[in-house]
């Protein structure tokens, strides 16, 4: 949209793969590829693509169409802040909703805040789907109805059409499961008579409303007839459908999974929607438009989503691959309103024995999904499962994990934490000598009782010689592993420090020998810090530098005047088009012997899985991200907290 002015998606293939990664694309009506869902999210993301464009012309380098597998990190950095923003917008409205009840500031601004924290609407926030901006314009639009009825100032109504219309072009034909509870709200809140008067005023209204909505409706109405049949009702290229289960497993499955299963259940992710089950007689009753409009937009998604069905046997219950269930984020925002009128009726005990824990647990689940990437919850398990009977079925590990009775995602990323708590010295700590392994290691092999490193064909180690412990003695031990039997080539190493080879220090390795090898290192040639050690395995009588999948050359450890040194922390290259024209980067490696993106794409994703998801660590982790222009904005994040902290907490007592 931004650099070509067309809605179609770029057709680039690389050397290994038929086709980019995987993304939700379908043929058009003209033979080309599109994205399937909405066009609002993708104009809320052009604000990303306008900085990313901005370091690109810094850097003087030509912009990388075949998103996202060739992508730079201004584009991720500023895409990652957009849900931040509707999730900063969607606590705004709520508060303002609160208010509307005649609820008292402080009790508004803290439910609003919580609302945020410990709910599934955090993890959100953060996370780049489309849901976020589809549930803040969705509850601003019930907002602005209620504003009107309240107000009757005909500008909310046409506000509310507004709200609305960005809904519909968010995501997809789901915008359609809100529109009876709207039309029920504004009937409820309003109260309309039988004469002829208030017929005019509700068509008035009615007519107001879809002034807002028609300008959002014909672009949608456009954008499907660019790409798709024209359908008023598709961003998908086919119609919203009913769901109609026509066996009992898949609507108990569905519904079940949504309310109460350990791994989606809408209550583990979002602990506090438990109040509305535990306290629902003290919902009060001045509320009841609310308690009927928001009740049945909820049945009509907890029935939708537990029901629907793609492809005939294709279940979507689940939400696939998110953190919670992505597809009842919409409710959320609603049901929070009847959580906070509860909150204001319990006693001192129910706040304190009740409410407390939950508010708790919510925020712990949620830190769960912020600080660790949402996939890790399916590690360990295959990628496919197949069914033979009675016909053949492939599930992947977004779908079947969903059906298995167990388990739990909360619980598998709380091991998961654990284990990256225990394991923080080790991803950190570059010891005495500052030892980095920085290009042309692969990530590190867990053994369990060893961890060791792939050299490839071309490998960095950089270490400090400190005046109070010179380095006198360096070794490495390797280890030609042979994965298939029949691969059965010798390796050989050389060994360069500061671009002088080491003579008589190379080494030859049959298949499955391991050896260690000293090094004589001239004091001559070392500095104080940053001396480079490079390594060059190759495998003989054969063209190729590195074997995938046949052998492998392991580095098992490092010595430093006999201390074992760590060989696990994490010091890879981004290998960024912009860092290496604006900071004069020099790849080694990657970036230079290795230029296939799919291999930085797995690069990349090691090192995602297993830090902590904080973009103010990614420059800890890959040496070639501007650590100073991270670190200001982390500055700038920090001290914006603190003010706006202190001000908002002053203005908590002070409001009138």
């Amino acid at each position: 949209i931004y650099y070509d002015h067309t809605f179609e998606m770029p057709e680039a293939k690389f050397s290994d793969k038929k086709k980019n990664v995987h993304m939700s694309l379908a043929p058009g009506k003209d033979g080309k590829i599109y994205s399937r869902t909405g066009l609002g999210y993708s104009l809320a993301l052009i604000p990303a693509v306008m900085m990313e464009d901005f370091f690109l012309r810094l850097a003087n380098t030509q912009p990388l169409a075949a998103f996202p597998l060739q992508s730079d990190w201004p584009v991720l950095l500023f895409a990652s802040m957009t849900n931040a923003v509707f999730g900063a917008l969607l606590t705004i409205v709520l508060y303002l909703y609160l208010r509307s009840f005649k609820l008292n500031h402080k009790i508004s601004l803290i439910s609003s805040f919580l609302a945020m924290i410990t709910t599934n609407l955090f993890a959100y926030t953060k996370h780049v789907y489309p849901h976020m901006m589809f549930a803040s314009f969705l509850t601003l639009a019930f907002y602005f109805l209620r504003k009107a009825v309240l107000t009757k100032q005909s500008r909310f109504y046409l506000l509310a059409g507004l709200a609305y219309g960005v809904v519909i072009i968010t995501y997809n034909p789901t915008y359609l499961l809100a529109a009876p509870a709207l039309v029920v709200y504004y009937f409820v809140l309003k109260k309309p008579g039988l004469s002829w008067q208030d017929a005019y005023a509700i068509f008035k209204n009615g007519l107001m409303v879809l002034l807002g909505i028609l300008p959002f409706w014909l672009t949608y109405l456009v954008f499907n007839i660019v790409r798709f049949t024209g359908s008023g009702l598709s961003s998908h290229g086919n119609s919203l459908s009913i769901p109609k289960p026509s066996v009992n497993y898949i609507f108990f499955e569905g519904i079940w999974g949504v309310l109460f299963s350990p791994g989606r259940s809408i209550f583990v992710y979002s602990p506090l929607l438990l109040l509305l089950i535990l306290f629902w007689w003290k919902i009060p009753k001045k509320i009841w438009p609310e308690i009927l409009s928001f009740s049945l937009l909820t049945l009509i998604y907890v029935y939708f989503i537990g029901t629907n069905v793609s492809g005939g046997d294709f279940l979507l219950w689940h939400g696939e691959m998110s953190w919670g269930n992505r597809y009842m984020l919409p409710i959320l925002p609603f049901l929070w309103i009847i959580i906070t009128h509860i909150f204001t009726k319990l006693s001192k005990w129910h706040k304190l024995l009740v409410f407390l824990p939950l508010t708790l647990l919510g925020l712990y689940v949620q830190l769960l999904g912020v600080l660790l990437p949402y996939q890790l919850k399916v590690t360990g398990l295959p990628l496919d499962i197949w069914f033979k009977k009675p016909e053949e079925k492939i599930m992947n590990y977004g779908e079947y994990p969903n059906f298995l009775p167990r388990y739990s995602a909360v619980y598998r990323m709380t091991r998961t934490m654990i284990k990256r708590l225990k394991n923080l010295d080790d991803i950190y700590d570059h010891g005495d000598y500052n030892l980095r392994l920085i290009d042309g290691f692969d990530y590190v092999f867990d053994l369990g009782w060893a961890q060791w490193r792939e050299t490839l064909p071309t490998a960095y180690v950089l270490f400090d010689n400190p005046s109070a412990q010179p380095v006198k003695q360096l070794s490495l031990q390797f280890r030609n592993h042979q994965i298939k039997r029949n691969s059965t080539y010798s390796a050989q190493l050389k060994f360069f420090i500061n671009e002088q080879e080491l003579n008589n220090a190379g080494i030859t390795l049959a298949p499955n020998q391991e050896q260690e090898v000293q090094l004589k290192i001239p004091t001559e040639l070392l500095k104080n810090q940053d001396n480079l050690l490079k390594i060059t395995p190759s495998f003989l009588n054969t063209d190729l530098a590195r074997l995938k999948k046949k052998q492998v050359v392991f580095l098992q450890f490092i010595k430093i005047n006999n201390q074992v040194q760590n060989i696990e922390t994490i010091d890879f290259p981004y290998v960024s088009p912009v860092s290496q024209a604006l900071f004069d980067v020099n790849y080694r490696y990657w970036g230079i012997e290795e230029t296939n993106p799919w291999e930085y794409w797995h690069m990349h994703t090691k090192v995602f899985e297993n830090t902590f998801d904080l973009w103010w660590l990614r420059p800890i982790h890959y040496w070639d991200l501007p650590k100073d222009f991270f670190l200001a904005l982390f500055g700038i994040n920090v001290l914006g907290l603190g003010y706006f902290g202190y001000f908002t907490w002053r203005t908590m007592f002070s409001f009138e």
